[in-house]
């Protein structure tokens, strides 16, 4: 097995993190007492520190995203949102945590239908991807709040106490960083914040205003945010910028409660995200179907990459059509899983060539979505383990790189407006089609792709795992999982290994220049019908493999695709 750095025993293993200039960054380690793994080396050892000062994987998880919206505001911050998965090792129990963005009390099914108008030069500059109007309602602070005083041991100060210093000492501007800021730099250059920021490769870069902001957090708590002054705040900056999220938006902002998604495949039992993420729901019926096909025994090779595929087209067609906010959506969850449902797809996927996408639409007898009675998402992922053996997944997004690109009382505020349909049969910006379930209303909650998972084996935890990458994201925490699970590699080899996606529409099946799928695995894939279009990566997957025999181990990997690095103990 290869490993690219084994961290010896010890706490020195806490300073076990590489460059932040996309040099020579060691991007997987072995830890025995406790493990982080996030996308960006300082977050990942704000995590560890605080687990080294007692903190338990509830806080070691907020502070690492606290962290990351400070050393990577393209990806994620205050002024997003996200879901965590939890696992109590005492209590035996995994709550999932739904702190995702909601639209505004104003907002309206065709609110996009007209709204086009002048924007900078740069990519995604439609009004649900840029300005006001594609700020949803920000859950991110509520969420952070929410897992410290369900689940942890520290108070929030102590657990803001690393994001804070690293915004106001600052930190190293990462190659990664440096690459999102030139794309999108004219957008920039419009926010009398970031148009400060200098994001060359290797620069320090200081966040006074983020810093004053969690300053405020730390004293007053997460009501600061959102019917405080600095709420108020944001909601004036949204205003002026055109957008429709009021105060008392952010004064009835809640983050909700839900039971995961778990289904019992391959040996092990799997547990993810719930909608409104559609992300669970694609891996689980693709792994049910790779599961039937391949009699339990998968091989790696064409023919299971020809498969898994195949799988995929089903589900996401499923997404356009039936999945929208479960406070107002019923997602018929049990038929899209029907036995004779699942049957009629791992037909058509264990075919020889391909299917076009269309051959996996079998729609339900079903003519309308019904509405549910009321009740009274650029991403990152983490993943934490303590000594107690507590999991957190967190996934946390502002959605596009710099989100709206502009901010709000110093926080970068997101264009998750965008993961809404803007239209029936329209696509968002990472070609997903928009359905009639998931447009727009008041205080909806969109659809996401965003799968942290837990996978079990006879009752405990042996893998945490996710992913950031829009659309990508299900179908890489699949793979990354189903490399170390099935097929026996290493975490470190498990997360590098070449990629493949398919979404249904486009009808193509991308795989990656990063990591390039062996020439002759996609010759045998053109020859079974597959339109093969190369993109840079796949997503960037974090992991934890926590192996218990014959003692405790933990495989921690960020994904060299975005410089990442762990850390522990």
């Amino acid at each position: 097995m290869r490993w690219f750095s084994i961290a010896l025993w010890g706490v020195s293993a806490l300073l076990m993190v590489g460059a932040t200039t996309g040099a020579s960054v060691e991007h997987a380690a072995l830890f025995r007492d406790y493990a982080v793994a996030a996308d960006h080396p300082e977050a990942s050892k704000a995590g560890a520190e605080i687990l080294a000062a007692g903190g338990n994987a509830a806080d070691a998880a907020a502070a690492t995203m606290l962290a990351l919206g400070v050393v990577n505001p393209a990806s994620s911050g205050l002024g997003g949102g996200g879901f965590a998965l939890y696992y109590s090792a005492k209590d035996d129990e995994l709550t999932f945590l739904d702190f995702r963005e909601r639209a505004p009390a104003a907002a309206t099914p065709d609110m996009f239908a007209n709204a086009d108008g002048e924007t900078p030069p740069g990519p995604a500059a439609a009004p649900s991807q840029l300005g006001g109007l594609a700020a949803g309602v920000p859950g991110e602070p509520a969420g952070i709040a929410t897992l410290v005083d369900r689940f942890g041991s520290m108070s929030l100060s102590d657990v803001i106490a690393p994001a804070l210093r690293l915004a106001e000492e600052g930190f190293v501007v990462s190659s990664a960083l440096a690459s999102m800021g030139a794309s999108f730099e004219a957008q920039l250059d419009q926010d009398p914040v970031m148009s400060k920021w200098n994001l060359a490769p290797g620069a320090m870069l200081r966040r006074p205003s983020l810093a004053h902001v969690l300053r405020l957090f730390a004293m007053a708590g997460v009501k600061e945010l959102y019917s405080g002054p600095l709420g108020r705040e944001m909601a004036a900056v949204v205003k002026q910028r055109g957008g429709i999220m009021t105060f008392q938006d952010l004064r009835d902002y809640r983050v909700v409660t839900r039971e995961p998604l778990n289904a019992d495949l391959f040996g092990y039992r799997w547990v993810t995200a719930p909608p409104p993420s559609a992300g669970g729901f694609t891996m689980l019926q693709s792994l049910t179907i790779l599961e039937r096909v391949s009699g339990g025994t998968p091989v790696y090779g064409a023919p299971l990459l020809h498969t898994m595929a195949e799988s995929w087209k089903g589900p996401f067609i499923d997404r356009e059509r039936y999945f929208g906010d479960p406070a107002q959506i019923i997602q018929p969850l049990d038929r899209m899983m029907s036995p004779n449902r699942i049957e009629k797809r791992a037909a058509l996927a264990a075919g020889e060539n391909a299917n076009p996408t269309e051959a996996y639409d079998l729609p339900l007898v079903w003519t309308s979505p019904p509405r549910a009675s009321p009740d009274n998402s650029g991403t990152s992922h983490l993943c934490v383990v303590d000594r107690e053996g507590n999991v957190a997944a967190v996934t946390t997004t502002v959605n596009l790189p710099f989100g709206a690109r502009f901010t709000a009382a110093g926080i970068v505020m997101n264009d998750e407006m965008d993961d809404f349909a803007r239209g029936v049969g329209e696509p968002n910006a990472f070609g997903l089609i928009g359905g009639a379930p998931n447009l727009p209303g008041p205080r909806k909650r969109p659809v996401s792709t965003m799968s942290p998972t837990i996978v079990f084996k006879d009752g405990k935890p042996v893998l945490c795992v996710g992913a950031s990458g829009g659309s990508r994201i299900v179908t890489a925490t699949q793979q990354v999982a189903m490399n170390v699970l099935l097929f026996g590699m290493d975490a470190g080899r498990a997360v590098d290994a070449p990629r493949i996606h398919h979404q249904g529409f486009p009808d193509k099946l991308r795989v990656e220049t990063k990591a390039p799928l062996d020439e002759a695995l996609q010759k045998s894939l053109r020859a079974r019908g597959h339109a093969i279009e190369s993109i840079r990566n796949i997503a960037n997957v974090q992991a934890i493999h926590i192996v218990n025999r014959p003692e405790r181990r933990l495989h921690a990997v960020s994904d060299p695709r975005k410089n990442g690095s762990p850390a522990g103990r």
